[in-house]
């Protein structure tokens, strides 16, 4: 019996290191070195199947209130370009941010400027799984996504539209980042909504 007690005692002190290295294994398998739409190199990671994006993407999510939803609406579009989701050609990262927004019913800044979203919602210290990350492209050009989670060196991974002409997701350095905001409470609740409204019209 307590010999038994002992190796489930081990077992919970292994368990979290295990996740640990499960999830840095995750953040660094499939990538590649590529340059984005402003000239500097990021790591793309490749595309996943999208059963696996989204329950990867779930069980991330769920630490957040509310993040879930732009996280798993962003993962959707992965490898559509902007004339399929019906968006202007050119710089439209902040136009797909919107949409993730407008689809999960609520809507961002209205704005083509990555860098409005500094302004929207609360500002966070860290990354966090769901948040909206904003980065420097040049001295006043952004570039604007969603967090999936972060690389083995504190590197975002990111969901956005306008890379590589399509929807990716890559690691983006972190000396990059302008900021991380995570959306209005009101939005939250508006996004919270939609999809109550929507299980509710699937049963």
């Amino acid at each position: 019996m307590l010999q038994t007690r002992k190796l489930r005692f081990q077992i919970l002190l292994l368990f979290p290191l295990c996740v640990v290295a499960l999830a840095q294994a995750r953040a660094s398998e499939g990538t590649t070195h590529v340059p984005d739409n402003g000239g500097h190199f990021v790591e793309e990671r490749r595309d996943e199947p999208f059963a696996r994006s989204r329950s990867d993407a779930a069980d991330q999510a769920a630490q957040v209130p509310g993040a879930a939803f732009l996280l798993l609406e962003a993962l959707r579009w992965q490898g559509r370009t902007a004339s399929q989701l019906g968006l202007p050609s050119k710089l439209w990262c902040a136009d797909f941010m919107n949409l993730v927004l407008a689809r999960n019913g609520s809507h961002g800044t209205d704005s083509r400027a990555a860098r409005s979203y500094l302004k929207y919602g609360e500002l966070l210290d860290s990354p966090r799984v769901g948040a909206i990350a904003i980065f420097a492209r040049g001295s006043r050009s952004g570039h604007v996504g969603v967090v999936r989670g972060t690389d083995g060196e504190g590197n975002p991974i990111i969901v956005s539209g306008n890379h590589g002409d399509a929807v990716r997701e890559a690691v983006y350095p972190r000396a990059r980042v302008l900021g991380y905001v995570m959306p209005p409470d009101y939005v939250l609740k508006e996004m919270a909504g939609h999809a109550r409204a929507a299980a509710t019209a699937i049963h």
